[in-house]
């Protein structure tokens, strides 16, 4: 018999960098970010972020003049989506 088990860990992404490098603090907003054409969109936000009103989706360009002192990674999809 087949066993299915389903998470949802929608700040896995910002989690899994901050565990891995150490920083920036979890006060201050760390996103993860992906090119779509010459777009970079926020893949992902910390709680922090979120707080401040960064969504994903949402334009990095946009996300920086709202928050100057932003940290920005860029998105790791097979590690942050499963595609192991």
């Amino acid at each position: 018999m087949r066993r299915v088990v389903s998470l949802y860990l929608p700040t896995w992404p910002t989690d899994r960098n901050r565990r891995k490098f150490g920083d920036p603090p979890r006060e201050k907003p760390l996103v993860t970010v992906i090119k779509q054409g010459s777009r970079r969109l926020i893949a992902s936000a910390c709680p922090a972020a979120q707080k401040v009103g960064l969504i994903e989706g949402m334009a990095v360009v946009k996300a920086q003049a709202m928050v100057p002192d932003l940290h920005i990674i860029n998105a790791g999809p097979k590690l942050d989506f499963g595609h192991f």
